[in-house]
Parts: structure tokens; sequence; C-alpha cells
């Protein structure tokens, strides 16, 4: 039986994987959240607004990860002033609100993913994968 942290790790990857897919213009191209400039894909990172180390239950949050090239996300932390402003034209304010509600929520309480939460986020994921692989014909 896999560890929940080892599981956690496994639905990470196999999320960040669906993030890269979904943010890439074609299979080469991506055009970064932050800064907008547009990178190859081996630039990305799948960035996340709400950090993960304060945030832990948006971890898996679509609306809270998109791509980022890797010199904001790691040299600039996320280059969070851009960032904010690109992710409210690109989900637009409501989903913005309701994402920041979601944070102030976690950030007061927590959040302690269960083994069967992250193996049906893992199985999602690949499914939604798949999908994406077959519509951008890769």
């Amino acid at each position: 039986m896999k560890t929940l942290p080892r599981l956690k790790q496994e639905a990470q990857v196999v999320f960040n994987e669906f993030i890269r897919l979904r943010d890439s213009v074609g299979a080469s191209h991506f055009k970064c959240i932050s800064c907008g400039q547009v990178k190859a894909v081996k630039f990305m990172d799948a960035g996340h607004f709400y950090n993960v180390g304060y945030y832990d239950g948006l971890r898996y949050d679509e609306d809270n990860c998109h791509g980022q090239c890797s010199h904001c996300n790691r040299f600039l932390h996320g280059n969070l002033i851009e960032y904010q402003a690109n992710l409210i034209s690109k989900i637009g304010l409501q989903r913005f609100d309701r994402l920041k509600i979601k944070a102030g929520h976690y950030k007061r309480n927590g959040y302690k993913f269960t083994r069967f939460e992250l193996n049906l986020l893992i199985t999602i994921y690949k499914e939604k994968i798949v999908e994406l692989k077959k519509q951008l014909d890769l």
C-alpha cells in the first residue's frame, strides 16, 4: 500500500502534466500566465497562484494552477501581481473570488487529503490527459 505522501506526489505529477497540456499552444509553446511571453513548453511550470506550502487544499485546483514560465515561477516567486491580473482575465472575477474564499478557508483550517481522494484525483487526471492528447492529436 502506497503512503499518503507517495500518493500525493503521484497526484501532483499527473495534475502538473494535465496543466501543461491544457495550457500549451499546440505541443510546442505556451503563454506564461504571469509575464505573458510565449515560450517553449520545456520552460513551462505548473505554477500555483496560492502557494501549496500554505494552501495545500488548493494543490489540485485547476483555477489555482496555470502554465507559468520557470523564470516567473522560480526566480520571481510567482510574479504574483501580473499573475493575478492575468488570472482574473482568464477565469473571471467570480471564479477568482471563489478561489480567494477557498484559500482563506484552507489557510485557517488546513486540509488533509485522504487516500481515496488522492487515488480518485490520479484516475481523473489520467483520464483528462488522455482526452487532451486526443484533442491535441498527440
